[in-house]
Protein backbone atom coordinates (compact mmCIF):
# COMPACT_ATOMS: atom_id res chain seq x y z
CA UNK A 1 0.00 0.00 0.00
CA UNK A 2 1.18 3.53 -0.77
CA UNK A 3 0.53 6.12 1.95
CA UNK A 4 0.86 9.86 2.45
CA UNK A 5 1.40 10.99 6.04
CA UNK A 6 0.90 14.69 6.77
CA UNK A 7 2.61 15.98 9.89
CA UNK A 8 5.26 13.30 9.42
CA UNK A 9 7.92 15.14 11.45
CA UNK A 10 5.78 15.31 14.61
CA UNK A 11 5.43 12.95 17.53
CA UNK A 12 2.65 10.90 15.97
CA UNK A 13 3.98 11.29 12.43
CA UNK A 14 7.33 9.69 13.18
CA UNK A 15 5.64 6.76 14.93
CA UNK A 16 3.18 6.43 12.04
CA UNK A 17 5.81 6.40 9.31
CA UNK A 18 7.90 3.82 11.15
CA UNK A 19 4.99 1.41 11.64
CA UNK A 20 4.00 1.78 7.98
CA UNK A 21 7.52 1.20 6.67
CA UNK A 22 8.02 -1.76 9.01
CA UNK A 23 4.98 -3.45 7.51
CA UNK A 24 6.18 -2.84 3.95
CA UNK A 25 4.15 0.18 2.85
CA UNK A 26 5.55 2.84 0.53
CA UNK A 27 5.42 6.09 2.50
CA UNK A 28 5.64 9.79 1.63
CA UNK A 29 5.93 12.21 4.53
CA UNK A 30 4.57 15.75 4.16
CA UNK A 31 5.36 18.49 6.65
CA UNK A 32 6.44 22.12 7.00
CA UNK A 33 9.76 21.00 8.49
CA UNK A 34 11.91 17.95 7.88
CA UNK A 35 11.83 15.37 10.69
CA UNK A 36 14.74 15.38 13.13
CA UNK A 37 14.95 11.61 12.94
CA UNK A 38 13.37 10.58 9.65
CA UNK A 39 12.35 6.97 9.19
CA UNK A 40 14.60 5.17 6.71
CA UNK A 41 12.85 4.39 3.46
CA UNK A 42 10.35 7.26 3.29
CA UNK A 43 10.23 10.13 0.83
CA UNK A 44 10.06 13.45 2.66
CA UNK A 45 8.26 16.40 1.07
CA UNK A 46 8.46 19.80 2.76
CA UNK A 47 5.27 21.76 2.23
CA UNK A 48 2.45 23.64 3.91
CA UNK A 49 -0.86 21.80 4.26
CA UNK A 50 -2.63 25.10 3.54
CA UNK A 51 -1.23 24.96 -0.03
CA UNK A 52 -3.45 22.62 -2.02
CA UNK A 53 -1.07 22.40 -4.98
CA UNK A 54 1.86 21.08 -2.96
CA UNK A 55 -0.42 18.62 -1.17
CA UNK A 56 -1.91 17.44 -4.47
CA UNK A 57 1.52 16.74 -5.94
CA UNK A 58 2.53 14.71 -2.89
CA UNK A 59 -0.72 12.74 -2.87
CA UNK A 60 -0.73 11.53 -6.48
CA UNK A 61 -0.97 7.76 -6.68
CA UNK A 62 -1.43 7.06 -2.97
CA UNK A 63 -3.98 4.63 -1.57
CA UNK A 64 -4.52 6.37 1.77
CA UNK A 65 -3.85 9.74 3.38
CA UNK A 66 -3.13 9.80 7.08
CA UNK A 67 -3.85 13.41 8.00
CA UNK A 68 -2.00 13.98 11.29
CA UNK A 69 -0.75 17.55 10.77
CA UNK A 70 -2.14 20.25 13.05
CA UNK A 71 -0.98 23.51 14.55
CA UNK A 72 -1.08 23.88 18.32
CA UNK A 73 0.36 26.74 20.36
CA UNK A 74 2.13 24.38 22.77
CA UNK A 75 4.31 23.16 19.88
CA UNK A 76 7.42 25.37 19.60
CA UNK A 77 7.08 25.97 15.84
CA UNK A 78 3.58 27.42 16.32
CA UNK A 79 4.11 29.35 19.56
CA UNK A 80 4.05 32.72 17.80
CA UNK A 81 0.63 32.12 16.21
CA UNK A 82 -2.54 33.47 17.79
CA UNK A 83 -5.71 31.43 18.34
CA UNK A 84 -7.34 32.52 15.07
CA UNK A 85 -4.24 31.60 13.06
CA UNK A 86 -4.20 28.14 14.67
CA UNK A 87 -7.87 27.65 13.83
CA UNK A 88 -7.46 28.81 10.22
CA UNK A 89 -4.35 26.68 9.65
CA UNK A 90 -5.92 23.48 10.92
CA UNK A 91 -9.24 23.91 9.13
CA UNK A 92 -7.63 24.84 5.81
CA UNK A 93 -5.37 21.80 6.03
CA UNK A 94 -8.25 19.37 6.53
CA UNK A 95 -10.29 21.00 3.78
CA UNK A 96 -7.39 20.65 1.34
CA UNK A 97 -6.75 17.01 2.25
CA UNK A 98 -10.38 16.06 1.70
CA UNK A 99 -10.69 17.99 -1.57
CA UNK A 100 -7.43 16.52 -2.92
CA UNK A 101 -8.56 13.01 -1.99
CA UNK A 102 -11.88 13.50 -3.78
CA UNK A 103 -10.22 15.07 -6.82
CA UNK A 104 -7.58 12.33 -7.19
CA UNK A 105 -9.90 9.43 -6.33
CA UNK A 106 -7.89 8.39 -3.26
CA UNK A 107 -9.86 5.58 -1.61
CA UNK A 108 -9.28 6.36 2.08
CA UNK A 109 -8.53 9.24 4.47
CA UNK A 110 -7.74 8.73 8.15
CA UNK A 111 -8.04 11.98 10.06
CA UNK A 112 -6.67 12.45 13.57
CA UNK A 113 -9.10 14.70 15.41
CA UNK A 114 -8.94 15.22 19.18
CA UNK A 115 -10.71 14.50 22.45
CA UNK A 116 -10.46 18.28 22.86
CA UNK A 117 -13.73 18.61 20.94
CA UNK A 118 -15.61 17.47 24.07
CA UNK A 119 -14.47 20.31 26.32
CA UNK A 120 -15.12 19.80 30.04
CA UNK A 121 -16.53 16.27 30.47
CA UNK A 122 -20.18 16.19 31.50
CA UNK A 123 -20.27 12.40 31.85
CA UNK A 124 -17.41 9.95 32.40
CA UNK A 125 -16.30 8.03 30.49
CA UNK A 126 -17.17 10.11 27.41
CA UNK A 127 -18.67 8.19 24.53
CA UNK A 128 -18.54 9.47 20.96
CA UNK A 129 -22.04 10.90 21.55
CA UNK A 130 -20.84 13.23 24.32
CA UNK A 131 -21.71 16.93 23.73
CA UNK A 132 -19.00 18.85 21.89
CA UNK A 133 -18.05 22.14 23.55
CA UNK A 134 -14.33 22.75 22.80
CA UNK A 135 -12.44 25.20 25.01
CA UNK A 136 -10.00 26.76 22.56
CA UNK A 137 -9.03 27.26 18.94
CA UNK A 138 -7.35 23.87 18.64
CA UNK A 139 -10.41 21.91 19.79
CA UNK A 140 -12.76 24.13 17.80
CA UNK A 141 -10.69 23.59 14.65
CA UNK A 142 -10.94 19.83 15.12
CA UNK A 143 -14.69 19.99 15.62
CA UNK A 144 -15.21 22.07 12.49
CA UNK A 145 -12.85 19.72 10.62
CA UNK A 146 -15.05 16.78 11.58
CA UNK A 147 -17.98 18.61 10.00
CA UNK A 148 -15.93 18.85 6.79
CA UNK A 149 -15.31 15.11 7.03
CA UNK A 150 -19.05 14.45 7.26
CA UNK A 151 -19.62 16.49 4.10
CA UNK A 152 -16.85 14.58 2.31
CA UNK A 153 -18.39 11.27 3.42
CA UNK A 154 -21.71 12.43 1.96
CA UNK A 155 -19.84 13.05 -1.31
CA UNK A 156 -18.57 9.46 -1.37
CA UNK A 157 -15.17 9.66 0.36
CA UNK A 158 -14.27 6.94 2.88
CA UNK A 159 -13.12 8.89 5.97
CA UNK A 160 -12.41 7.60 9.46
CA UNK A 161 -11.66 10.10 12.23
CA UNK A 162 -9.94 9.27 15.52
CA UNK A 163 -10.29 11.32 18.72
CA UNK A 164 -7.22 10.59 20.85
CA UNK A 165 -6.38 11.83 24.32
CA UNK A 166 -3.01 13.61 24.90
CA UNK A 167 -0.25 11.74 23.09
CA UNK A 168 2.98 10.51 24.67
CA UNK A 169 6.03 9.11 22.92
CA UNK A 170 9.42 9.95 21.40
CA UNK A 171 10.11 13.52 20.22
CA UNK A 172 7.51 15.01 22.56
CA UNK A 173 7.06 18.76 22.82
CA UNK A 174 4.57 20.84 24.76
CA UNK A 175 3.36 21.04 28.30
CA UNK A 176 4.30 17.54 29.45
CA UNK A 177 7.97 18.12 28.70
CA UNK A 178 7.81 20.64 31.56
CA UNK A 179 6.78 17.75 33.83
CA UNK A 180 9.60 15.57 32.51
CA UNK A 181 12.20 18.25 33.15
CA UNK A 182 10.98 18.78 36.71
CA UNK A 183 11.26 15.04 37.36
CA UNK A 184 14.61 14.68 35.60
CA UNK A 185 16.14 17.42 37.77
CA UNK A 186 14.48 16.23 40.98
CA UNK A 187 12.38 19.37 41.39
CA UNK A 188 8.91 19.49 42.93
CA UNK A 189 6.17 18.59 40.46
CA UNK A 190 3.18 20.92 40.55
CA UNK A 191 -0.19 19.30 39.91
CA UNK A 192 -3.10 21.35 38.66
CA UNK A 193 -5.39 20.92 41.64
CA UNK A 194 -5.34 18.20 44.29
CA UNK A 195 -4.44 15.45 41.82
CA UNK A 196 -7.37 13.28 42.91
CA UNK A 197 -8.88 13.43 39.42
CA UNK A 198 -8.10 10.83 36.73
CA UNK A 199 -6.89 11.80 33.25
CA UNK A 200 -6.49 9.26 30.48
CA UNK A 201 -3.60 9.52 28.02
CA UNK A 202 -2.48 7.48 25.04
CA UNK A 203 0.76 6.29 23.47
CA UNK A 204 1.56 7.69 20.02
CA UNK A 205 2.46 4.13 19.01
CA UNK A 206 -1.04 2.96 19.95
CA UNK A 207 -2.64 5.83 18.01
CA UNK A 208 -0.50 5.00 14.97
CA UNK A 209 -1.66 1.39 15.22
CA UNK A 210 -5.28 2.58 15.42
CA UNK A 211 -4.74 4.69 12.28
CA UNK A 212 -3.52 1.65 10.37
CA UNK A 213 -6.45 -0.45 11.52
CA UNK A 214 -8.82 2.36 10.49
CA UNK A 215 -7.24 2.44 7.03
CA UNK A 216 -7.76 -1.28 6.57
CA UNK A 217 -11.53 -1.24 7.02
CA UNK A 218 -14.62 0.81 6.25
CA UNK A 219 -16.59 0.74 9.51
CA UNK A 220 -20.19 1.87 9.61
CA UNK A 221 -19.25 4.44 12.26
CA UNK A 222 -16.81 7.18 11.31
CA UNK A 223 -15.64 8.65 14.65
CA UNK A 224 -13.70 6.80 17.34
CA UNK A 225 -12.32 7.62 20.78
CA UNK A 226 -8.72 6.51 21.27
CA UNK A 227 -6.99 6.26 24.66
CA UNK A 228 -5.37 3.93 27.14
CA UNK A 229 -7.64 1.44 28.90
CA UNK A 230 -9.74 3.68 31.18
CA UNK A 231 -9.91 0.98 33.86
CA UNK A 232 -6.13 1.23 34.36
CA UNK A 233 -5.94 5.04 34.73
CA UNK A 234 -4.73 6.12 38.20
CA UNK A 235 -5.31 9.49 39.82
CA UNK A 236 -3.15 12.32 38.50
CA UNK A 237 -1.23 12.32 41.77
CA UNK A 238 -0.74 8.56 41.54
CA UNK A 239 0.41 8.91 37.94
CA UNK A 240 3.04 11.52 38.80
CA UNK A 241 4.20 9.59 41.87
CA UNK A 242 4.63 6.47 39.72
CA UNK A 243 6.77 8.46 37.27
CA UNK A 244 8.85 9.96 40.10
CA UNK A 245 9.43 6.48 41.54
CA UNK A 246 10.43 5.22 38.09
CA UNK A 247 12.88 8.11 37.64
CA UNK A 248 14.33 7.85 41.13
CA UNK A 249 15.30 11.54 41.24
CA UNK A 250 13.49 12.47 44.44
CA UNK A 251 10.75 14.64 42.92
CA UNK A 252 7.67 15.06 45.06
CA UNK A 253 4.16 16.22 44.25
CA UNK A 254 3.11 19.76 45.22
CA UNK A 255 -0.58 20.49 44.57
CA UNK A 256 -1.48 23.99 43.34
CA UNK A 257 -5.12 25.02 44.02
CA UNK A 258 -6.96 24.81 40.74
CA UNK A 259 -8.69 28.16 41.30
CA UNK A 260 -5.33 29.89 41.76
CA UNK A 261 -4.00 28.29 38.60
CA UNK A 262 -7.04 29.18 36.53
CA UNK A 263 -7.17 32.79 37.67
CA UNK A 264 -3.44 33.31 37.10
CA UNK A 265 -3.54 31.67 33.67
CA UNK A 266 -6.60 33.71 32.68
CA UNK A 267 -4.64 36.88 33.43
CA UNK A 268 -1.47 35.77 31.65
CA UNK A 269 -3.02 34.09 28.59
CA UNK A 270 -4.29 37.26 26.80
CA UNK A 271 -0.82 38.75 27.27
CA UNK A 272 0.87 35.71 25.75
CA UNK A 273 2.60 35.01 29.07
CA UNK A 274 0.88 31.80 30.19
CA UNK A 275 2.83 28.54 29.74
CA UNK A 276 -0.50 26.70 29.40
CA UNK A 277 -3.56 27.30 27.21
CA UNK A 278 -7.29 27.28 28.16
CA UNK A 279 -7.60 23.60 27.22
CA UNK A 280 -5.19 22.90 30.10
CA UNK A 281 -6.15 25.29 32.87
CA UNK A 282 -9.92 24.96 32.46
CA UNK A 283 -9.63 21.17 32.73
CA UNK A 284 -7.15 21.36 35.61
CA UNK A 285 -9.08 19.36 38.20
CA UNK A 286 -11.51 17.45 35.95
CA UNK A 287 -11.62 13.69 35.49
CA UNK A 288 -11.35 13.01 31.76
CA UNK A 289 -11.79 9.46 30.50
CA UNK A 290 -12.92 8.20 27.10
CA UNK A 291 -14.97 5.12 26.39
CA UNK A 292 -12.91 3.22 23.79
CA UNK A 293 -15.36 0.34 23.31
CA UNK A 294 -16.36 1.41 19.79
CA UNK A 295 -12.76 1.35 18.54
CA UNK A 296 -12.18 -2.06 20.10
CA UNK A 297 -15.27 -3.51 18.46
CA UNK A 298 -15.32 -1.84 15.05
CA UNK A 299 -11.58 -1.42 14.38
CA UNK A 300 -10.29 -4.46 16.25
CA UNK A 301 -7.92 -2.15 18.11
CA UNK A 302 -6.72 -2.40 21.71
CA UNK A 303 -4.17 -0.12 23.42
CA UNK A 304 -0.95 -1.91 24.28
CA UNK A 305 0.21 0.50 27.01
CA UNK A 306 -1.30 1.73 30.26
CA UNK A 307 -1.13 5.37 31.36
CA UNK A 308 1.86 4.73 33.61
CA UNK A 309 3.71 2.64 31.02
CA UNK A 310 3.33 5.17 28.21
CA UNK A 311 4.41 8.09 30.41
CA UNK A 312 7.48 6.25 31.70
CA UNK A 313 8.43 5.24 28.13
CA UNK A 314 8.16 8.83 26.95
CA UNK A 315 10.11 10.10 29.97
CA UNK A 316 12.95 7.63 29.34
CA UNK A 317 13.18 8.81 25.72
CA UNK A 318 13.28 12.43 26.89
CA UNK A 319 16.05 11.74 29.41
CA UNK A 320 18.20 10.06 26.75
CA UNK A 321 17.41 12.20 23.69
CA UNK A 322 15.51 15.34 24.74
CA UNK A 323 16.63 18.95 24.52
CA UNK A 324 17.35 19.66 28.19
CA UNK A 325 18.84 23.07 27.45
CA UNK A 326 15.76 24.49 25.70
CA UNK A 327 14.94 27.94 27.01
CA UNK A 328 12.03 27.74 29.43
CA UNK A 329 8.95 29.93 29.50
CA UNK A 330 9.54 33.02 31.74
CA UNK A 331 6.72 32.01 34.11
CA UNK A 332 8.29 28.59 34.57
CA UNK A 333 11.76 30.06 35.14
CA UNK A 334 10.30 32.19 37.92
CA UNK A 335 8.51 29.17 39.42
CA UNK A 336 11.67 27.08 39.28
CA UNK A 337 13.63 29.87 40.97
CA UNK A 338 11.14 29.97 43.83
CA UNK A 339 11.22 26.20 44.26
CA UNK A 340 15.02 26.27 44.20
CA UNK A 341 15.02 28.68 47.10
CA UNK A 342 12.52 26.57 49.00
CA UNK A 343 14.63 23.43 48.49
CA UNK A 344 17.68 25.16 49.95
Amino acid sequence: MKALVTGSSGLLGQCQTKLLVDRGDTVTGFDMVAPTDATDGIEVVCGDMREAGALRDAARGVDVIYHLAAGQRMKPQFAALDEQEIFDMNLRGVDNVLEVALELGIPKVVFVSSSGIYGIPQTVPCTEAHPTVPLGAYGESKLQAEALCVRAIDRGLDVTALRPMSLFGPNMTGVFVILFEWVRTGRPVFTLGSGKNRVQMVSAWDVADACIKAAECSPSEHFFNIGSDPDTVPTVRGQVEALAEHAGTGSRVVPVPAAVLRNTARLLHPLGMSPIVPEHYLLADSTFLLDIGRAKTALGWTPARTNVQLMCEAYDWYVEHGDHDRRQHPALRALNAVTGVLRR
